[in-house]
């Protein structure tokens, strides 16, 4: 059973997302510190820096975003132009940003500006093919869009009825840029129940659990609209003197989330070290002997050790460059069945995640797109 629990205190939302009572992805939402995200700005140009191609956007926040520009791309200090955030600021570096916008809904994603049709690779042959015959009948001259993996079950009403009024959405926020003076935020993707429900709300999610009244009530709407699901999922709000985290379990697995050490299920343990440059992780047996030869219990740690890692990589949202040091296999059919597995868990992340490689010294260097 797949639920999301929501909880609510003092300047602060998070949410738990659970299957079969187990933590499979957090999010954490506080007043003082307000993602930008999704952001869509009109901002306005303040240094440009020929040597890289790029520029430094005023969008009204304490930092300037920067900006990577391809070699059509023209313009001048002091000039207007329209960015989305596709990074949040980290250390002393600004957010960066993108000329490309998108505008995120449940089942699709619009391209403003862009005709290009897109559907979801983790969507089944048979359904990719019905979609994408439905997605050719709505033709926008100036837009296009990306069919999410979330369409798989949807019914061809509610998939042109939700393209029709995301695009909708985007011309009121474009006919508002004109009247907008620079810099002005244009869209916010801050909505914390709408995101979480957006991205996380799949047709095997049976309950969504909330402890506060007002977020229970925006749940309820969100879902009501959602014909394709809202049959099968059960809102409720959750009443008692025990934390929500507490009562399914979960506070004590994101009480962890900090710690450097992470047990695997045999007794063996993971070691997770987060530098600016990259992350690294090293993999131990601990106490686990086995019962099996060596070169198999190695294999059965290694494989341990690769589920948690890739959920670990989820739940505390790590990006950019990570190197895994596995225990040493000399057989070449385990090495290549270890990439195998990793590959096929990075697919059950909603950011884009790469395995790349295992270089000779038995290093297995993994990708993930940082955005936050």
């Amino acid at each position: 059973m797949k639920r999301i629990l929501i909880h609510h205190k003092r300047h602060e939302n998070s949410a738990a997302i659970l299957a079969d009572g187990k933590l499979e992805n957090y999010y954490v939402d506080r007043d003082d510190n307000p993602h930008l995200l999704g952001n869509i700005y009109k901002g306005k140009i303040q240094n440009f820096l020929p040597g890289i191609q790029a520029v430094f956007v005023d969008i009204g926040r304490d930092k300037n975003a920067f900006l990577q520009l391809n070699k059509k791309q023209k313009y001048e200090i002091g000039q207007d132009i329209i960015i989305q955030i596709k990074k949040e600021a980290i250390g002393t570096k600004g957010p960066r940003a993108t000329t490309s916008l998108s505008i995120p809904s449940h089942n699709l994603v619009l391209l403003p500006r862009v005709k290009y049709l897109g559907i979801s690779q983790k969507i089944e042959p048979r359904q990719r093919k019905r979609l994408f015959e439905l997605a050719k009948k709505m033709h926008f001259k100036d837009a296009g869009f990306i069919i999410r993996t979330a369409a798989q079950d949807c019914d061809e009403e509610t998939l042109i009825d939700e393209i029709q009024s995301t695009y909708r959405f985007w011309k009121s926020i474009e006919r508002g840029v004109v009247k907008r003076k620079a810099p002005s935020l244009l869209y916010s993707d801050n909505d914390f129940i709408t995101s979480i429900l957006r991205d996380e709300l799949t047709s095997d999610v049976e309950e969504v659990v909330v402890d506060n009244q007002k977020l229970s009530y925006q749940a309820m709407r969100f879902i009501k609209n959602m014909p394709s699901v809202s049959e099968k999922v059960n809102v409720w709000r959750y009443i008692d003197d025990t934390p929500i985290f507490e009562k399914f379990h979960v506070d004590e697995e994101i009480a962890k989330l900090n710690n450097r050490e992470v047990e695997l299920p045999s007794g063996g343990f993971i070691v997770i070290d987060k530098t600016e440059a990259l992350t690294a992780i090293d993999v131990n047996t601990g106490h686990f002997v086995g019962d099996l030869n060596l070169s198999d219990t190695v294999y059965k740690v290694n494989l341990e050790a690769a589920e948690v890692i890739m959920r670990q990589l989820r739940l505390r949202d790590l990006g950019g460059i990570i190197i895994v040091d596995f225990i040493d296999m000399p057989r070449d059919d385990y090495k290549e069945g270890l990439l195998k597995f990793l590959r096929s868990e990075a697919k059950k992340d909603k950011i884009i995640t790469k395995v790349i490689d295992m270089t000779p010294l038995g290093l297995v260097e993994i990708t993930r797109k940082r955005s936050k």
